[in-house]
């Protein structure tokens, strides 16, 4: 049987992403929802969660584009010296692997977003991070201590697609970063003893994920469960002015709520599940 997770992040990013997650949700077939804490509306986030019931999210944790959430001077190898993070992952990788990034900080910053969401009072099934960042074996390592201190018992495991390699630059680029660290990564998960998807979509397509694409993606899901990451959203004015890397969240808001790919999944016989349902397959 093919089973499908659809898990939007990003809630709490701005406003007008978290009305299109929101819209996704109710409207589409977004299964699953992941909030980011070190979002500027989070606190919106927080009473749309509310608003919709949730029964469960995923933490979404940050180290690039937003603001920290604990006090910039604890955190100097983090921030830039406006006191936010580096506006890209690539400039906050950069610094790590030149060794100038502090684990300890890193650590602190992370426990206090999980220490953030913990307050929404809503169980906390699967963690994963904002640009994939987690990717990276030593701030995986760091993950995985902390859902298992906050007993989250999933964590999100990019990796490899299938296919051909893709010709678009963007895509190829992204399958190179995915053969670099999927191994390693898995290597970690798997003695980590926390759960993941058999499967994992959206990487490839992430930022860009139409209605087109998202339908290839159903027709090629193997047997098992796979996650698709999304990024829905409503293309409010501080997704222009901050948040360029979303300025195709409409697409695929349009996509998620197509009937064409709700179709898709029908004549796929493709079930839609969340993470609370694979665990509870897993006895988790």
């Amino acid at each position: 049987m093919k089973k499908l997770i659809v898990n939007a992040d990003d809630l709490g990013l701005a406003k007008s992403i978290n009305e299109g997650i929101a819209r996704a949700c109710r409207e589409g077939i977004v299964t699953f929802i992941s909030p980011i804490p070190s979002g500027e509306a989070f606190d919106d986030a927080a009473r749309l969660a509310a608003e919709l019931k949730l029964e469960e999210i995923g933490a979404h944790l940050a180290l690039s584009e937003t603001v920290p959430v604990t006090d910039p001077a604890r955190i100097p190898t983090l921030v830039t010296k406006e006191g936010r993070f580096y506006p890209h992952h690539n400039e906050f990788l950069l610094k790590f692997f030149l060794g100038m990034v502090k684990r300890d900080e890193i650590y602190l910053e992370l426990k206090n977003q999980l220490e953030r969401l913990r307050k929404l009072n809503i169980r906390i099934t699967n963690i994963s991070s904002h640009e994939h960042v987690h990717m990276v074996p030593e701030i995986l390592k760091i993950f995985v201590r902390l859902a298992k201190e906050y007993d989250i018992p999933s964590i999100r495991y990019p990796r490899g697609e299938g296919g051909p390699v893709p010709l678009a630059p963007a895509k190829f680029y992204r399958s190179i970063v995915l053969s670099c660290f999927e191994k390693r990564m898995g290597d970690i998960a798997r003695k980590s003893g926390l759960a993941y998807t058999g499967h994992f979509r959206g990487f490839l397509d992430s930022g860009d994920l139409n209605e087109g694409a998202l339908i290839g993606i159903i027709g090629g899901l193997q047997d098992g469960t796979t996650e698709l990451v999304c990024h829905p959203g409503f293309l409010g004015p501080e997704v222009v002015d901050r948040y360029r890397w979303h300025i195709n969240c409409e697409t695929e808001l349009f996509a998620l709520t197509s009937p064409r790919v709700r179709k898709a999944l029908d004549n796929k016989s493709v079930k839609l599940i969340s993470y609370k349902d694979l665990l509870l397959e897993r006895g988790a």
